[in-house]
């Protein structure tokens, strides 16, 4: 593969990586079905899913949007919980980490979402376990600051997550640790979407700061297998030139707006996303001015007073810059 090649695609990963590096998910090639960025500019804001399945259970355990917004030179990346509370067909279970499986696949997810939402999701991205440890390792490792130490052990999933607090430079199996870790945190899976955002800023930056064309070839050959996309070879290298421009400042991360909750009748625990701050970041971060999010009430439990509390909320939504984090 010619080095300029190599390159461009590389661009192409400093766009997207931001948001699928720890995905898991189920690998294969590019989608037949690569025309969705039809008619659409580099120039345009462009949305990316973002979908990481588990591959013993098949649930659908990492959703992002990512929002290229080239006209202002910043991306912003919007983590859906996995427990999200969503009515998305037949199935007596709500929760969005099982939608890919039943609505049939990734392209129906962006459907049903993009409907949902009330917005135009442009792509869906997803990439395997083996592929973001490569990616890691690819790069030389990426360093960060924990604040706590980790520690927790499952031999039943061969999970085993020892990690110091401090500053250190993660490995693709460290890395790993860090994006899976949940159940010692006060918050579980919240508190690891914030970890999650922490960990992103600090590749963003080593993305921008240290990628080299030794490296480069390294990271694309030992990722490119591992991607499931629908986004097109020239659209994926249009958003990487542009994001090249993005500095730290100007890379938002934030949580869908809502609330984590127990359902009275079944125990289970569930998050349900709150109306009017989801509409305010999506007027905001992803350049949708004339929306109206969630026309059908999808969102909404129609009898759950618990939940239509949440749904209704109104309340200041927490944005958090890459440069934050040092």
């Amino acid at each position: 593969m010619p080095k300029k090649y190599i390159i461009i695609i590389i661009a192409a990963l400093v766009a997207i990586i931001i948001g699928v590096c720890f995905a898991v998910a189920l690998g294969g090639q590019e989608s037949p079905n690569a025309d969705l960025q039809a008619g659409k500019s580099a120039q345009e804001p462009f949305c990316l899913l973002v979908l990481g399945k588990d591959k013993v259970s098949g649930l659908t355990d990492v959703m992002m949007l990512v929002a290229f917004d080239t006209s202002r030179d910043r991306i912003c990346v919007m983590q859906i919980p996995r427990d999200t509370y969503a009515d998305y067909g037949s199935s007596a279970h709500k929760k969005l980490n099982t939608a890919t499986k039943i609505l049939g696949g990734e392209e129906e997810l962006c459907e049903f979402l993009s409907g949902a939402l009330g917005i135009g999701i442009d792509g869906y991205l997803s990439l395997e376990l083996e592929g973001f440890r490569k990616a890691v390792d690819a790069i030389g490792g990426v360093e960060i600051d924990l604040p706590a130490a980790l520690d927790y052990e499952d031999p039943e999933q061969n999970l085993y997550i020892h990690l110091p607090a401090g500053k250190q430079i993660l490995d693709g199996k460290k890395a790993e640790m860090v994006v899976r870790f949940r159940d010692g945190y006060a918050r579980g899976d919240l508190d690891r979407l914030d970890m999650q955002k922490r960990f992103l800023a600090a590749l963003f930056a080593k993305l921008k700061t240290e990628l080299t064309a030794a490296n480069a070839y390294k990271l694309a050959t030992s990722v490119f297998p591992h991607v499931r996309t629908n986004v097109s070879l020239p659209m994926a290298v249009a958003l990487g030139l542009e994001a090249i421009k993005v500095d730290n400042s100007s890379l938002v991360f934030l949580t869908l707006p809502g609330e984590d909750v127990v359902s009275d009748k079944s125990g289970a625990s569930y998050y349900v996303m709150s109306l009017t701050p989801t509409e305010a970041v999506l007027r905001e971060y992803f350049s949708m001015n004339d929306i109206r999010v969630d026309e059908k009430s999808l969102f909404k439990h129609p009898t759950n007073k618990k939940f239509s509390d949440i749904y209704y909320k109104d309340f200041e939504y927490s944005v958090v810059f890459a440069d934050k984090f040092g």
